[in-house]
């Protein structure tokens, strides 16, 4: 159907159907190196004579090549989650109004390998709430994990399958679930896999913690947070899970003496847990003074030489929703949270991304090499050439992170017209591409090199597919 050594867009005649769409703002995949250079970046579901859905993934060669192979969507069924691991790519369509799903697996030029369905337990009452299915790309290409709800109406269980990267199941968890229960992050590293649940109590929501041996499936941390503890960011690292966020509690965690002179009821917390549930630390941060933020999210953290982490956020303001104010004095109702990156509040209030804030946490607690930045949606290189200030379209606001250079001495953002990098060790902002006239998403992240897609053609280079340099 399609040849490797074909260049440019990929283009596919199904019943007089041309499939040339863009791909902005699709989910970043986990990173790996695909067989023949070729890997699948991103996917979407568009629709064939208005009713039948088709899968189109994107695919990009290590020299540019772009491919859109499509795949049909069995009638009645919807895309809902997406996963990669290694040179695998697997799919979660479910059914509507149904207990059905079908996980589709295909390999690094989009071909289908496998798409055996799976019947899910009917659930009903309360169980319904909980979140959907969710899967989850193993690192080094050792398979999926694969979330959903079971049990019984009134004793609703989480069931959780390890998938190798043909599918057969490897091991499989059940965790008593209490009341309303979500699913909000999966993480793994080589050893264990965790899972951060939100639990919806009469008057609280409560963080809880799962830890799994990535072998066997034995579970050996179940440790539920304190009510109304609330996460920005969780992360992997060699002593276990490192988590960011903040406690309304006091007593929650010690806190230093500084932090207990701010003002504001922003807490902030940072705990490591061990595999084994051991808290390696849990402590409240000391801000040096007035160096906190008025409104910061944590985004990330890497390892430091001395034990300390480096720590990354972004820093934002508060805007109306104008469109959810309009709708709602029309009498339509507050609309629903929507759009890549954009975070309602109250739905009536978004927090529109500002700069970022750099620091350096120590196992005791206080924060040291505090920076904050301003990030500019675009910033001129200097040997750029001018580019017109008219914005395209009105794309949604978003949180710019997308993650850390294998070295981690870079930090990569991706704003609405441009890739920037920032050095933590200089603290210096600097382009990866020029200004454009359109949006670019960072596809992913090498030990070299930054792979980005635009959403509309470059004039100087006929594509839409960018590689840049990291030094």
């Amino acid at each position: 159907m399609y040849s490797p050594n074909y260049t440019g867009f990929f283009k596919l005649i199904m019943g007089g159907l041309l499939l040339l769409a863009t791909t902005p703002n699709q989910p970043i995949f986990a990173q790996s190196s695909a067989a023949a250079g070729f890997r699948v970046v991103s996917c979407k579901a568009v629709t064939k004579s208005g009713k039948a859905l088709l899968l189109e993934q994107q695919v990009l060669g290590a020299d540019g090549t772009i491919m859109r192979p499509v795949t049909a969507i069995p009638r009645g069924f919807t895309l809902e989650a997406a996963a990669q691991s290694g040179t695998r790519n697997l799919y979660l369509l479910r059914k509507t109004r149904g207990d059905t799903v079908v996980l589709l697996l295909t390999d690094s030029l989009g071909r289908t390998l496998q798409q055996p369905r799976h019947y899910l337990p009917k659930m009903g009452g309360d169980a319904k709430k909980l979140a959907l299915p969710r899967l989850f790309g193993l690192p080094g290409g050792r398979g999926f994990v694969f979330t959903y709800p079971a049990g019984k109406s009134a004793r609703p269980i989480l069931q959780i399958q390890a998938l190798s990267p043909a599918l057969s199941v490897l091991w499989q968890q059940q965790c008593m679930l209490t009341g309303i229960t979500a699913v909000e992050q999966i993480a793994a590293s080589d050893t264990h896999l965790w899972l951060v649940l939100k639990e919806y109590l009469a008057l609280a929501m409560r963080p809880r913690i799962l830890s799994f041996r990535l072998a066997t499936g034995e579970v050996e941390c179940n440790q539920a947070l304190a009510p109304n503890d609330e996460l920005d960011a969780t992360t992997v690292v060699p002593a276990g899970l490192l988590v960011l966020g903040t406690s309304d509690r006091r007593t929650s965690y010690v806190a230093p003496v500084e932090q207990l002179k701010t003002s504001g009821n922003r807490r902030d917390f940072a705990l490591l847990l061990g595999p084994t549930g051991k808290r390696n630390f849990g402590v409240g941060l000391g801000w040096p003074l007035s160096g906190r933020p008025a409104h910061y999210r944590w985004q990330s953290a890497c390892p430091l030489p001395d034990g300390g982490y480096q720590l990354i956020g972004e820093t934002y303001r508060n805007a109306p929703n104008t469109e959810a104010i309009a709708l709602s004095m029309l009498g339509v109702g507050v609309v629903a949270a929507g759009g890549f990156g954009v975070v309602p509040l109250g739905g009536y209030i978004n927090e529109q991304p500002v700069g970022l804030v750099s620091a350096q946490l120590s196992t005791t607690g206080q924060l040291a090499a505090v920076h904050e930045i301003a990030v500019p949606e675009a910033m001129q290189a200097p040997d750029s050439k001018a580019v017109s200030n008219a914005f395209s379209q009105d794309f949604p606001n978003s949180f710019r992170f997308r993650g850390f250079s294998s070295n981690y001495h870079d930090v990569v953002l991706n704003t609405r017209r441009q890739v920037l990098a920032y050095s933590i060790a200089t603290q210096q902002l600097r382009p990866l591409t020029s200004v454009r006239n359109a949006t670019p998403t960072v596809l992913y992240i090498e030990a070299d090199r930054v792979a980005i897609s635009w959403s509309t053609k470059s004039a100087e280079t006929g594509s839409e597919f960018e590689q840049v340099a990291l030094p």
